[in-house]
């Protein structure tokens, strides 16, 4: 990151505002669209920016929106985002049934027959707890549940949670490999969703979704809604619909 223009002079940014708005912006995607040490991408921001410099870099661009009496609560609601995409949204995952468990089951409600190709048998997904405040995490809880096929014994299964800004925007996104080898069998899966302090009220929508072979088989939504109560910031989870 090029520290001689992040610290430009802030009344540069202050006196020509919409130049240094699209500045700052792009300095947030700079800082952050890099990929995570995993090499796994990110749609919008990445996994690798500085939590510290994101929320800074998020301020400015609040307050140059606020502008007027409204730039210090802009500051702060463009502070909290900007850390928001830069959480890690960490994922773990088990196998709690073998793929001949699954495949037996199969055979006994498909009248002794197994598909040619691995097939989805069942996904779910809820949230827990149902509230969290700023600074802890939510997490997803899923079960993913696969057949494998008789041309196609080790599919790949992977589950991908998106977490979008309360404007429809991304503010991040990660897809994670359920199985490092045999992707048949049952499996529990979690994403962790940490949100950081400072985030600003308002609905943010969930997607989670299920790959297979890498084509998607099945998906929820939800929606963490944070609204500002007597103590202070809290986030309610939405139960996911289907989709």
């Amino acid at each position: 990151m090029n520290q001689a223009i992040i610290t430009a002079p802030a009344s540069m940014l202050l006196t020509r505002r919409a130049p240094a708005l699209a500045v700052v912006v792009a300095l947030i995607v700079s800082a952050c669209a890099a990929p995570g040490p995993d090499g796994t991408p990110s749609a919008g921001l990445g996994f690798d920016c500085n939590p510290a410099v994101a929320a800074g870099l998020g301020a400015v661009v609040g307050g140059l929106i606020g502008g007027g009496t409204n730039t210090v609560r802009g500051a702060a609601l463009g502070a909290g985002l900007g850390a928001l995409a830069c959480v890690a949204l960490n994922y773990q995952a088990q196998q709690v049934k073998t793929a001949k468990q699954v495949q037996d089951e199969y055979k006994v409600a498909h009248r002794g027959m197994l598909p040619e190709q691995s097939t989805l048998v069942r996904y779910d997904t809820s949230f827990t707890p149902n509230t969290v405040r700023p600074g802890q995490k939510a997490q997803t809880a899923s079960y993913i549940e696969v057949a494998a096929g008789t041309r196609d014994a080790t599919p790949t299964v992977e589950e991908e949670l998106t977490v979008y800004k309360p404007d429809g925007t991304v503010a991040k996104t990660v897809r994670k490999p359920v199985s490092s080898t045999n992707g048949s069998g049952g499996f529990k899966g979690s994403f962790a969703i940490p949100m950081p302090e400072g985030v600003p009220q308002g609905v943010y929508p969930l997607k989670t979704a299920l790959y297979l072979n890498g084509k998607r088989v099945g998906g929820q939504d939800g929606k963490l809604q944070v609204v500002q109560g007597p103590q202070g910031a809290t986030v309610t989870l939405i139960a996911l619909a289907t989709n």
